[in-house]
């Protein structure tokens, strides 16, 4: 057996025991991106460390480096199995066999963790289910027989998890709904929170320029590209939107879809007007949402934190219903929902924009929105931590 191998092995079964103190125990799977699954995680190891309530971070891998979002020094393990389910899985069994008489169950983050956990034998684990199926990138792109009978048999296993006894908990109502169809678990809505105390209120009249933001991964789900082709229908209008307002649009986040969005950005003739800053630091995107007058996310998602960023100061918000952020928004002056497809985005887009330009920005900041900590809490309490 090689060095390596062995040096791991050792690692495994001696960094991963838990210490004399049970703690509680957050996984994630793989960490390839930055996104809410992450820092809603994150914020979660924040509020726990605050309270003294001693947590350990799991994940199989990490391939962003986690430390750099932390506010505090992360308590995190990487399991690193080979990169095949069954490896992981295995992974996972054993990790969670070395943790007898912890008394506190641990949580999934989202729908392959959860699975994962049931493929391991697990019982009375919670979940915090970000994503169904009905949300992933590749739902309406294989649909053969093999694809159904895999999904089908997932459903069966999250199924038996979520059902055997720990809370699953979700952002929104679509995620209620859809979890309690597909995997028959009764699921609590628990509205994540934004940071607000470090966010100013401020309102954003448009004087000679309209700044446009959004911030998301970039991926298929979130329907960058209809901003970009409703932008260039209203260019091609008479007169076009920058005869009337010199405007600009930052598009914040890194991803899959990213080199075909600047591929379209071109082809569009929009390349002048759009920015594609990829991942941004704290400090700068700070300095983007200061400069924005309007945030726009027309996503199919979950829920959408960067939207009560926005709220939080002073930007008004175009989103899509089936961003799950949408539940609390609905009927509000502070965001304007739309429905339907690509189509339906431009009069909406258009009609704010007119809005803004005639000086109707925000006045107050919006009542009763989710806070950060007052989340982690009721998360912490759920999962009967304290």
């Amino acid at each position: 057996m090689g060095a390596c191998l062995v040096a791991r092995q050792i690692a495994f079964s001696e960094n991963f025991r838990m210490s004399t103190v049970s703690e509680r125990v957050l996984f994630i799977a793989e960490v390839e991106a930055w996104g809410g699954a992450e820092r809603s995680f994150l914020t979660l190891c924040d509020w726990l460390h605050r309270h003294s309530l001693p947590y350990r971070l799991v994940v199989y891998w990490d391939r962003i480096g986690l430390e750099q979002f932390a506010s505090h020094p992360l308590n995190k393990v990487e399991l690193l199995p080979k990169d095949n389910p069954l490896s992981k899985v295995r992974a996972l069994r054993k990790f969670f066999a070395l943790q007898p008489g912890n008394p506190y169950q641990p949580l999934m983050s989202g729908y392959q963790p959860a699975l994962h956990a049931s493929l391991a034998g697990l019982r009375g684990f919670h979940c915090m289910m970000h994503d169904t199926e009905s949300l992933f990138d590749d739902w309406d792109k294989q649909r053969g027989w093999k694809r159904r009978a895999r999904l089908a048999l997932n459903r069966h296993l999250l199924r038996k998890g979520l059902g055997s006894g720990g809370q699953t908990i979700v952002a929104s109502e679509f995620l209620r709904q859809d979890t309690e169809r597909l995997y028959g678990a009764t699921a609590t809505v628990l509205r994540i929170g934004s940071a607000a105390d470090g966010i100013a209120f401020r309102r954003r009249p448009v004087e000679r320029q309209l700044h446009m933001l959004s911030v998301s991964r970039l991926e298929a789900n979130k329907r960058i590209d209809w901003i970009l082709r409703a932008l260039s229908t209203l260019e091609k209008q008479n007169p076009a939107l920058s005869e009337q307002i010199d405007w600009r649009l930052d598009i914040v986040g890194k991803g899959a879809e990213r080199e075909g969005l600047q591929v379209l950005s071109r082809d569009l003739g929009l390349e002048s007007r759009v920015t594609f800053s990829g991942f941004v630091s704290d400090e700068e995107l700070s300095i983007l949402y200061d400069q924005a007058h309007l945030f726009l996310m027309p996503a199919r998602q979950g829920y959408g934190i960067p939207a009560l960023e926005a709220l939080h100061s002073g930007i008004p918000v175009l989103l899509h219903r089936e961003s799950g952020i949408s539940d609390i928004l609905m009927d509000t002056p502070w965001a304007r929902v739309f429905e339907g497809c690509s189509e339906d985005l431009i009069p909406a887009l258009e009609q704010t924009i007119h809005s803004l330009i005639a000086g109707n920005h925000l006045y107050t900041a919006p009542p009763n929105l989710p806070r950060q900590d007052a989340w982690a809490e009721e998360m912490a309490r759920l999962c009967r931590w304290i």
